[in-house]
């Protein structure tokens, strides 16, 4: 089958679902699949104009124009491309779901949405979300075939305008950070992800002015794209707290890079306040790094607390850095522990199974398809 993968944003681009789309693709293509990427022509966090077509990590890139912002935005261009493809999925409930799940009846072509979240994952106007996701959302996810959810939350979240929800949870390339090589410095902490408002890193940074007192040899390494633009905000504010010697802003890392920054790292800390899913948490717990992160859905139903890892709240510097201390404070066999547990939690959502279970949705919707033609 020759499948077009939509996402508004993809690599050279990082995040999670940059990520997620990258490693089905490679699924995709290793079992004899085609799978192009259609996506935008800048990379929000940079402004950077990408060219309209590339290979990135051997995927074909196809990018179109588009007016407005990473909320709002109005890409047609997308429309003409439909006919070459089996079947489209769509990552994100963005222009592209409303637009192509709108026009179902004139494209024809058989549609999976994978949700990542919806648009929930801030709190920006949330009675405006609420009432576009019943109303908009529940009447283009009608031209849908399929909807993915990325989480049991996501499930739960979208059963209630539609009836047509497969769980599948994204994965990670467990292989790839388990082999990562270990030897974690006692008292670094890592923090990988976007610099955004949602992921709280300024209660990070006051947690973690916390631990310095009387863990003043920590380390806080934070690595991610700026796509928020709050760096500077971020440095001023570490320097105000008085530890902006002991905060490396890494900013984006290579593969190889990041896995060294993992294998160097004591533990993986998070205060981000919405995940769908928490790629990064995952793959740092596949890495073996002990996870000490912000109490929400995502990371309640993979974190069994004190047994692979913490969880805390953040809105509480004081008791976030106590949390912060018991995990430095672990003996060796504890800590050993922890982190085999980790990352034999992370072993749960190898993409290998999930990928697998994405094809088969495919194969049963275009059954379906050919079956009411």
């Amino acid at each position: 089958m020759k499948t077009l993968q939509v996402v508004r944003q993809f690599l050279p681009g990082t995040g999670g679902m940059e990520t997620h789309v990258a490693g089905l693709c490679r699924h995709l293509a290793d079992r004899g699949h085609g799978a192009d990427v259609l996506t935008l022509d800048h990379l929000f966090g940079s402004g950077e104009r990408l060219p309209p077509y590339s290979r990135e990590a051997g995927i074909d890139v196809i990018r179109v124009p588009y007016r407005g912002n990473a909320r709002f935005f109005w890409a047609p261009a997308v429309m003409q491309l439909l006919p070459r493809y089996d079947l489209v999925h769509v990552h994100g409930t963005d222009f592209f779901l409303d637009l192509l799940g709108g026009l179902r009846r004139q494209h024809g072509v058989p549609l999976v949405l994978s949700t990542h979240g919806g648009f929930f994952h801030t709190r920006w106007m949330p009675a405006l979300k609420h009432a576009y996701f019943h109303c908009v959302t529940r009447n283009t996810i009608r031209g849908v075939d399929r909807v993915i959810a990325v989480s049991s939350t996501d499930a739960e979240i979208f059963t209630r305008i539609t009836g047509n929800v497969s769980l599948v949870e994204n994965g990670i390339d467990w292989q790839r950070f388990a082999g990562c090589r270990r030897r974690p410095q006692r008292g670094r902490l890592l923090y990988v992800g976007r610099l955004s408002t949602n992921k709280r890193l300024d209660r990070l940074l006051e947690a973690f002015a916390q631990v310095r007192a009387d863990h003043p040899d920590a380390v806080l390494e934070i690595v991610g794209p700026d796509w928020g633009g709050i760096g500077p905000e971020l440095e001023a504010q570490a320097a105000a707290l008085g530890i902006a010697a002991a905060v490396v802003f890494s900013g984006e890392l290579p593969a190889a890079d990041l896995l060294a920054a993992l294998g160097r790292a004591y533990l993986f800390v998070s205060a981000s306040e919405y995940e769908a899913f928490g790629l990064a948490t995952v793959e740092a717990m596949a890495a073996g790094v002990v996870p000490v992160v912000q109490r929400i859905p995502a990371t309640s139903s993979l974190i069994e607390h004190g047994v692979n890892g913490f969880l805390a709240d953040f809105a509480d510097a004081r008791a976030a850095a106590a949390v912060i201390g018991e995990a430095l404070a672990a003996d060796g066999d504890r800590y050993r522990r922890l982190g085999e547990a980790a990352r034999r939690r992370a072993a749960d959502f190898d993409q290998r199974s999930a990928n697998a279970r994405i094809i088969d949705i495919y194969r049963e919707v275009l059954a379906h398809h050919a079956g009411a033609s």
